[in-house]
């Protein structure tokens, strides 16, 4: 394997497999792009669908609840709602007054913006081709921060609905864990207590097949709340038991 610079790539470039390292938000300043899209041999390759955390949204709305149920095995679905916590498209189109967003039990965004630290166990998410939307740059805590931010995140989430969209999803806690690693500093073997993110990779063979290649675990430290993006953590490979 080489590495070299993706501004400067040839489409014409010879080379017979390629790992993509930059994000599809930052396509434009990639002059190959268009031609990198259509190779087979690119990993991992162009689906800025599945870059789209909308989805998480969509999954829960009540007005595509036929459309899931009809395309996806019912066995299926279940568990992709109790993988995904609820969520909503932050559209700020006026709802009639009779009306409520589902769960929330309010009837605008403002009013959720209003909602005290204890309701804000919420979570705000940049969606798709943002330069966010990485690294839980283009993520908020709800009960995590001050009142004025809140309004200020879900604000700014109202007013870019037309270019850039945002979802709120219910918070959930990630599970606490305990795992040994190296300590630089003092040489020694220790033990931090940490949430967990997981990252599996899945491959697609010449035959069309996909295969789970492998799961990185990302260890933050049990004090945050944000497990992607930290500066400090474990990262160590997962095995499958059974």
């Amino acid at each position: 394997w080489g590495t070299g610079s993706a501004e400067e790539f040839s489409g014409a470039n010879p080379t017979p497999a390629l790992y993509r390292f930059f994000e599809l938000f930052d396509w434009e300043s990639i002059p190959a792009a268009r031609s990198l899209a259509r190779r087979p041999d690119l990993t991992p390759p162009f689906k800025p669908h599945f870059e789209e955390k909308l989805w998480l949204a969509l999954l829960w709305s009540p007005s595509l609840r036929e459309v899931w149920e009809t395309e996806v095995r019912g066995s299926h679905l279940r568990r992709a709602q109790e993988l995904i916590p609820y969520g909503w498209i932050v559209d700020p189109t006026p709802l009639p007054p009779h009306a409520a967003l589902p769960r929330l039990e309010v009837n605008s965004w403002g009013q959720v913006a209003a909602f005290s630290q204890k309701k804000r166990h919420l979570v705000l998410k940049v969606s798709g081709f943002s330069e966010l939307a990485w690294g839980s740059r283009g993520v908020v805590i709800g009960h995590d921060i001050s009142g004025e931010e809140w309004t200020a995140a879900l604000e700014r989430a109202c007013e870019e609905f037309d270019s850039q969209p945002w979802i709120l999803q219910e918070f959930r806690e990630a599970r606490m864990v305990e795992h040994p690693y190296y300590d630089p500093r003092t040489g020694a073997i220790e033990t931090m207590r940490g949430r967990v993110r997981l990252c599996p990779y899945y491959f697609v063979d010449q035959d069309g097949r996909s295969r789970l290649g492998g799961c990185l675990a990302a260890i933050a430290p049990a004090d945050k709340k944000k497990i992607h993006g930290m500066r400090d953590a474990i990262l160590t490979v997962c095995v499958a038991d059974g």
